[in-house]
């Protein structure tokens, strides 16, 4: 058998293998192309034969499809060098550190809110209301207007000689926090209010029935509705003032009162501490009486509510923490910082107060005070629409000694137009006639009447002068010379 020689390999057949070889050869080529459908004229190569190179189809190296975009060879070397496997390890241990801190705080947040609720939870316990009925007799805040809250005080210390059941000190307070402002409306603690036993009262002892009926009988005789009520004692007073490090007060006239403690405190600007401030509360031999006694109380809770608004959330808190038991309320810890919160920065001319007109009467040894009902009625307006209690109606007020007054007794007490006359006149009014009403049946209460409209404001300049009873309208229907007619009514009662 004859073999031919094999031919030469030329470069047409070398061209032609490389050819076939690309074609078998995956993830090495790229499909053929025309001239016009390449983009190898638009790339930027090292020199002009790598550039016919490309345009023609030839592609040397195409770059692995890794995040790294290495090679296995460069991969290779690259992970087995001892720097690699050091930051591996860097990587492992900041993951675990992420990890460990991350727990960490997940478990001191974890803690923070436990701890916060027993806190808090521990203040609620000593600050709240506990074995109170107030509750009951509570209404609910609305939503963005103000609201009304009852504070109510036992002066006594434990165990003193004497002591009276109940509170000694009551206060309605209507709190704005959209204006920032208080208004401190004193309430006699021997105020004279009809309990449900259908019979006259002191306002103090409703409080035997409960918190409850207190909280009610102060709402019925303000006609308003009241959300919060706080209550304290003497121990809590001396406590809360001294953790606030004193309260400071402006003392209008001097304290000497031997029933209201041993402490003697001299007029003018000072800050006092828990037992002044106690003794200042209850002192009441004063001039005007009632009246400064209320002032003075109004002051040193207005100084005290001020010293607390003062700091802020943390200090508030340490403090309650620090006295919590000292008063009771069913605020609640988080309530209490809440009204803080919104008050805060108020200032002393926000808080503005005054006394329940009227006047403190002797009836069977026992001292009741009558409310001046009209005068009353004038405060609360002021008070429910924002403005100063204090501030009186001038256009009410008439010289005493300007008009003439009848005084008729209605009260079936001996003696009673006499004796009123007499207070009537030691106020510079000038009675003219006294006497009897030809009526058989006792009135029920007081009534300055008045037949010309020219002497309305006259009756009731009396009405405030007496703080009770009531002006009237006479139409014609009573009788008398006088420009007013005071007919004397249960309501009185004698003095001592």
């Amino acid at each position: 058998m004859a073999f031919r020689r094999k031919k030469g390999f030329t470069a047409t057949r070398s061209k032609l293998t490389s050819r076939r070889l690309r074609t078998a050869t995956v993830g090495t080529h790229v499909p053929r192309r025309s001239r016009a459908d390449t983009n190898a004229a638009s790339v930027g190569f090292s020199n002009p034969r790598k550039q016919r190179r490309a345009t023609r189809g030839y592609v040397d190296t195409i770059l692995p499809s890794t995040a790294t975009r290495e090679s296995s060879s460069q991969y290779a070397r690259r992970v087995s060098r001892r720097e690699f496997a050091d930051e591996v390890r860097r990587h492992a241990r900041t993951r675990r550190i992420a990890v460990f801190v991350a727990c960490a705080l997940v478990a001191l947040v974890a803690a923070g809110v436990a701890g916060a609720a027993a806190f808090f939870g521990s203040l609620d316990s000593r600050m709240g209301l506990a074995g109170s009925d107030a509750s009951s007799a509570l209404a609910a805040e609305k939503e963005g207007e103000p609201f009304y809250a009852l504070v109510a005080a036992d002066l006594d210390e434990a165990g003193s000689a004497g002591a009276v059941e109940g509170p000694d000190a009551l206060a309605l307070v209507r709190i704005d926090e959209a204006a920032r402002a208080v208004s401190v409306v004193s309430i006699p603690a021997n105020l004279r209010v009809v309990l449900s036993d259908g019979e006259a009262h002191p306002v103090r002892d409703a409080a035997a029935s409960g918190d409850a009926a207190l909280v009610k009988a102060v709402s019925d005789f303000a006609g308003v509705d009241i959300a919060h009520f706080v209550k304290t004692d003497a121990a809590g007073i001396m406590r809360l003032v001294d953790a606030a490090g004193g309260v400071e007060t402006e003392i209008s006239e001097e304290v000497d009162d031997p029933t209201a403690g041993d402490v003697y405190l001299p007029a003018g600007r000072q800050v006092l501490g828990g037992r002044e401030a106690l003794t200042l509360l209850r002192a009441s031999n004063f001039e005007s009486g009632v009246e400064q006694q209320a002032s003075n109380q109004r002051a040193v809770l207005g100084a005290l509510s001020l010293k607390l608004l003062g700091g802020g959330t943390l200090d508030l808190l340490s403090l309650l923490d620090e006295v919590g038991g000292s008063f009771r309320t069913d605020l609640g810890a988080q309530g209490a910082l809440s009204l803080a919160g919104k008050l805060r920065g108020m200032d002393a001319s926000a808080v503005r107060g005054a006394l329940v007109p009227g006047q403190e009467l002797q009836s069977g040894g026992t001292s009741l005070y009558a409310a001046s009902s009209d005068a009353w009625s004038a405060m609360m307006e002021r008070v429910e629409a924002g403005e100063d209690p204090a501030v009186a109606d001038e256009a009410s007020s008439v010289d005493p000694a300007s008009f003439t007054i009848t005084v008729r007794n209605g009260s079936a007490i001996t003696g009673g137009a006499a004796q009123l006359a007499g207070t009537l006149e030691g106020r510079g009014f000038k009675v003219v006639e006294t006497g009897n009403t030809d009526v058989y049946a006792a009135y029920d209460e007081t009534l300055v009447v008045y037949n010309d409209d020219a002497y309305e404001a006259a009756a009731q300049t009396v009405v405030d002068a007496l703080g009770f009873g009531r002006t009237v309208a006479g139409n014609g229907f009573y009788t008398f010379e006088s420009d007013v007619l005071v007919v004397l009514g249960e309501d009185w009662k004698p003095t001592a």
